[in-house]
C-alpha cells in the first residue's frame, strides 16, 4: 500500500496539471476573442445618430401699427382707372387726367384754303361752308343747360406748358396758339388730335405801346388800313385748321372803331369767328362785330388776371358759373400757366353734376349778352 501511494500522487498530479492547462487555454481563448472584439470596435467608426429634420411652420406676418405709413402702391396697369390722391397741405395735387374727346378731323379742308404768297389763308368754300363751322368741335346744340366755354391762350411758345394744356385738359377746352410759335402746324395737329378746337392769337396795340410790344405783326392805330390787313393776313397764313382769332393785348386798338372795322370785315370775309379778350371795358369790338354779322364771343371773366394764384382762379371760376346761369352762356379766358391748367383740370369734372355744360368757344358764338363799351363784366 505504501508503494501505491506515490503512484496515486503522481497520477493526481498529472490530472491536476492537465486541468490547469485546459483552464489556462480557455482563459486565453476568451481573452483573445475579447481582444479581437475590442480591436474591431476601435477600428470601426461609430455611426452618427439619425436625426429627423421637421420644417417649422412659417412665422406669421406682423401687422403694422396703426400709425405706420402704408406701403407705396404699385403702378396701375394700362387701362386701370386712377383716383385723385389726398395730399398734405402745401403739396401739389396729383391730377387725374380727364377723359379725352374724340379726335377732330384732320385739317385743312382743301375747299376752305386760299393759296397766297404768304401761305394758306382761310376762305368760305364754293358751297358756302365756313372754316369756323367746319373746324369746330362738335357740340349738341339742343343742350339747354347753361354753357361755359373756357379758352386757354398763349400756347406754342413753351413746350412743357403746351403739352400740359393739350394732355391734361379735356377736349371741350378751346386752345389758342401764338402765331410766332415754332412748329405751329405740329402743335395744332396735336391739339386737334386730342379733341381741342383751336384759335390763333391776334396781337393788337395796347395802351402802353411801345413800352409793351406784342410783336412785329401787331395791329397798330398808327398804320393805315392796308398795312394792318397785311399784318392780319400774315397771322392767318401761319397755319390752318383754326376756327377764328382771339385778340391779344389790344387795349388801345379795340377802342378805335375806324381802325378795327376793316380788320373785322376781313375776318368775316374769310369765314372765321372773332373773340375779344376785352383787355379794356371800353372795347367796341363786340358791338361792332355784331353790327356786321361777324360770329363773335367775348371774355366774361379773365381767369388769372391780375392775380395768378389758386384762390383767385377758383373765385373767378365760380364767377364764370354764376354768369353762365344768369345769361345762359359765359366765356372765361386764361393764360397757359401751370396753376391755371391745374385749377381747370380740378374744376371741370364737377360741372356735370352742377348742371352746366362745358362748351367749345364756337358753341357760345353770338349767345352772350351784349355789353356796351364801358360796361364791366
Amino acid at each position: 500500500m505504501a508503494r501505491g501511494e506515490p503512484e496515486q500522487d503522481q497520477d493526481g498530479g498529472r490530472r491536476l496539471s492537465s486541468g490547469r492547462v485546459l483552464a489556462a487555454t480557455a482563459i486565453l481563448i476568451i481573452a483573445l476573442f475579447a481582444g479581437v472584439a475590442a480591436l474591431l470596435q476601435w477600428t470601426t467608426p461609430p455611426r452618427p445618430p439619425v436625426s429627423l429634420v421637421v420644417p417649422l411652420p412659417p412665422a406669421p406676418i406682423p401687422k403694422p401699427p396703426a400709425s405706420a405709413e402704408a406701403p407705396a402702391p404699385t403702378a396701375p396697369s394700362a387701362g386701370t382707372p386712377t383716383q385723385t390722391a389726398v395730399v398734405p397741405p402745401g403739396a401739389p395735387p396729383k391730377l387725374t387726367p380727364p377723359a379725352k374727346g374724340e379726335p377732330l378731323p384732320p385739317a385743312p379742308d382743301p375747299g376752305l384754303v386760299e393759296q397766297s404768297a404768304l401761305g394758306p389763308l382761310p376762305k368760305v368754300g364754293p358751297d358756302g361752308r365756313k372754316p369756323w363751322q367746319v373746324y369746330a368741335r362738335p357740340f349738341e346744340r339742343s343742350d339747354r343747360r347753361p354753357r361755359v366755354a373756357v379758352l386757354v391762350t398763349g400756347l406754342g411758345l413753351s413746350g412743357a406748358a403746351s403739352e400740359a394744356a393739350i394732355n391734361d385738359l379735356p377736349g371741350g377746352v378751346t386752345l389758342a396758339f401764338n402765331p410766332y410759335a415754332p412748329q405751329i402746324n405740329d402743335w395744332i395737329e396735336r391739339a386737334r388730335a386730342a379733341g381741342h378746337e383751336v384759335l390763333l392769337s391776334l396781337a393788337m396795340e395796347p395802351s402802353d405801346y411801345p413800352r409793351i410790344d406784342p410783336g412785329p405783326h401787331t395791329l397798330l392805330v398808327s398804320l393805315d388800313r392796308q398795312q394792318n390787313l397785311e399784318r392780319l393776313q400774315w397771322v392767318l397764313s401761319r397755319v390752318t385748321g383754326y376756327v377764328g382769332v382771339v385778340t391779344s393785348a389790344g387795349s388801345r386798338f379795340t377802342t378805335s372803331q375806324g381802325d378795327l372795322l376793316p380788320v373785322l370785315d376781313e375776318i368775316k370775309r374769310r369765314g372765321i369767328m372773332f373773340v375779344d379778350n376785352r383787355a379794356t371795358d371800353r372795347s367796341v369790338a363786340g358791338p361792332l362785330a355784331k353790327s356786321i354779322g361777324l360770329p363773335r364771343a367775348n371774355s366774361d371773366v379773365a381767369l388769372d388776371q391780375p392775380q395768378v394764384s389758386r384762390d383767385a382762379i377758383d373765385q373767378r371760376l365760380q364767377q364764370l358759373e354764376t354768369q353762365a346761369r344768369q345769361t345762359g352762356a359765359a366765356l372765361g379766358i386764361g393764360e397757359v400757366y401751370p396753376v391755371t391748367i391745374e385749377r381747370l383740370a380740378l374744376w371741370i369734372p364737377g360741372l356735370e353734376r352742377k348742371g352746366i355744360a362745358l362748351a367749345p368757344v364756337s358753341a357760345v358764338a353770338d349767345l352772350q349778352a351784349d355789353r356796351a363799351p364801358g360796361a364791366s363784366p
